[in-house]
């Protein structure tokens, strides 16, 4: 058998090296809502990639319409020349939600921000939450109907995430591999494949989830709305986490007294055991302008129904006591 020359063999060696393509480092920004109830009329997208401006864009509605508002929204991004496998550019992401085009002031503001991953296509995926809509402040005597409950004002860069403030970094390892579906194939901490039947579970809470103790007495708050309230948080599993509806309704047992139903698009948090909550409820005694007063004191039957996209539900009622006097009056 001849052997081929050496400086054969390095030229061979070289050019079998030289095919080899590495694969493009990319990411796609993908924006996506929850309903908003036509509140949103338009989202100012700008995107930066090492600190410079690459999309500025306004987005609208078709046919000027609110209903049916263009989601999702995506941009590919590549990485520029010269990004190497140790240090990749930032991506940064801000949107702002705006009731109409000319609206000086957003209903929200979401960022976000991370890095290009080499050789890999990855999503970042940013999603527009209702519990952080800022609605304006009514002042108090303008109207017997209490406001809307608003979302908290967050001081950049923090974002808000979950109905409070938080970091927008989304590390790079944290990141999904890009799908053409991705706005119908996010990963559910909440409703995994093959888990059953949807369960759901009430309690209290302001910033985290407990369970009703037996005769449990919860303690009304006048809100900042003008409204008076109790503290409502729930937990579920086999449901979706984003999405999903949760309407709370309440009556009087004995008297048959009720409280309109309050139905909120609010996403969950994954919890233990597998189960995902959502806390910070504020479930208002005197929803659409009735007297809270007749139910200072008495039983309270609290009933949660949470409905997912796909048409799965979960219902449960608890029965709690009203303190007679509220925690600040």
């Amino acid at each position: 058998m001849r052997r081929l020359p050496a400086t054969l063999l390095i030229a061979l060696a070289a050019g079998a090296g030289g095919c080899k393509h590495a694969k493009p480092t990319e990411l796609v920004v993908g924006v996506q809502s929850d309903p908003m109830g036509g509140l949103v009329g338009a989202l100012h997208v700008i995107v930066k990639v090492a600190g410079q401006v690459v999309d500025d864009e306004m987005i609208k509605p078709p046919h000027g319409s609110k209903v049916g508002f263009p989601q999702p929204w995506e941009r590919k991004l590549t990485a520029p020349p010269g990004s190497g496998p140790s240090s990749t550019p930032q991506v940064e992401l801000q949107v702002d939600a705006l009731a109409d085009p000319s609206s000086p002031v957003p209903l929200l503001t979401r960022r976000a921000s991370t890095h290009f991953v080499p050789e890999s296509e990855k999503l970042l995926r940013t999603q527009l939450e209702a519990r952080c809509v800022v609605y304006p402040v009514v002042p108090r005597g303008a109207s017997k109907v209490p406001g809307p409950i608003s979302g908290p004002s967050c001081t950049a860069p923090a974002t808000c995430i979950q109905g409070i403030c938080q970091s927008p970094i989304v590390p790079p390892a944290a990141l999904e591999t890009y799908a053409t579906n991705w706005p119908t194939n996010a990963p559910d901490r909440c409703k995994p494949k093959d888990g059953g039947a949807p369960v759901l579970q009430i309690g209290t809470g302001q910033s985290y989830y407990r369970p009703f103790l037996p005769d449990q007495t919860l303690q009304a708050e006048a809100g900042p709305q003008g409204g008076h309230h109790i503290w409502i948080a729930t937990r579920m599993k086999n449901l979706k986490q984003a999405g999903s509806t949760t309407k709370i309704s309440g009556v009087q047992p004995g008297t048959g007294l009720s409280i309109p139903p309050t139905t909120l698009a609010f996403g969950y948090a994954p919890d233990e055991g597998g189960y995902c909550k959502l806390y910070g409820i504020r479930y208002q005694l005197d929803n659409e302008g009735i007297d809270y007063k007749p139910f200072l004191g008495k039983p309270l039957d609290v009933t949660v129904t949470v409905t997912d996209a796909s048409g799965a539900s979960a219902t449960t009622t608890s029965r709690v006591n009203i303190a007679p006097t509220l925690v600040n009056p």
